[in-house]
């Protein structure tokens, strides 16, 4: 069994001389837990479940939003000798809702959003006398749907608008490499540190939207959001401390690193294996 906490923060740089979109913040929180079960010695496999609360919003106080989920996946891996292969798959439910000021006016909105995802990781394990190297390739693809939703505001036939259903995909390839090395601490407990270094690249569908005034039918226009980078530089960084009886305590930090976007994140996470 395990359970751990993470939390995050991103920062994204708009474009506003050339499309008009602002900078964007966005800050997530959440819990997690599951259990694995080993198939055999070289493959294990795990149900997770987890909980969390993201929160964002424009520069100049143009609006922003908040979502409650609750996300459910499955994952497995299998080593043979140095060779790893690795899967998972979620599904996430969000509470969204979104806030802003127009002419005067209070607008919000309230709906539910659906998300999927999937991964697929493989790498081969060279050691050294300092420690493990991992080289790794990764492929992933999340696919995001909102579904027609409209604002209510303050003043009666004001400047409420309308979206229509969306659907947004995003894949992203990871090339990279792992370190690992592993220290005696005490008689009955071991400590692994590890890190990793990675390229990712993104294609995302694309981040407009066509909203419909609903007091002018008929009257819609494009708006442009804030366009993520299509590469990243990733970091991560972590301990994990493994004691006799079965339980280990890890902590990890990670950094994405882009053109004009930056992430951190960290995890903390507590396992006991019987």
């Amino acid at each position: 069994m395990w359970g751990g906490a993470y939390g995050g923060s991103n920062r994204t740089t708009g474009d506003f001389a050339m499309i008009g979109s602002h900078d964007l913040s966005a800050r997530t929180v959440g819990f997690a837990g599951g259990f694995d079960y080993r198939l055999t010695p070289d493959t294990v496999v795990g149900l997770a479940f987890a909980g969390g609360g993201t929160d964002w919003s424009l520069s100049q106080g143009l609006g922003g939003g908040r979502s409650d989920a609750f996300q459910a996946g499955i994952y497995g891996a299998t080593k043979y000798g140095p060779a790893y292969l690795a899967a998972a798959f979620a599904f996430a439910n969000h509470w969204m809702s979104t806030d802003r000021l127009a002419f005067g006016d209070h607008l919000t909105a309230d709906f539910n959003a659906q998300s999927y995802g999937g991964r697929l990781e493989g790498g081969y394990r060279f050691g050294t006398p300092y420690g493990g190297i991992t080289p790794y390739a990764a492929i992933q693809a999340q696919n995001f749907h909102t579904p027609s939703y409209t604002e209510t505001g303050v003043i009666p036939n004001g400047f409420t608008l309308a979206f229509s259903s969306r659907e947004a995909t995003d894949t992203r390839s990871e090339l990279g490499a792992r370190f690992d090395r592993v220290l005696a601490v005490y008689q009955n407990a071991v400590l692994a540190l590890r890190g990793r270094v990675a390229w990712a690249h993104d294609w995302v569908s694309d981040a407009t939207l066509t909203p419909v005034f609903q007091s002018l039918p008929g009257a819609s226009f494009i708006v442009n959001g804030v366009a993520p980078a299509q590469n990243s530089a990733l970091t991560s960084v972590g301990a994990e401390l493994r004691l006799a009886n079965g339980m280990t305590l890890l902590a990890k930090f990670d950094g994405e690193f882009a053109s004009h976007s930056s992430t951190y994140g960290g995890t903390g996470t507590f396992r006991y294996r019987w």
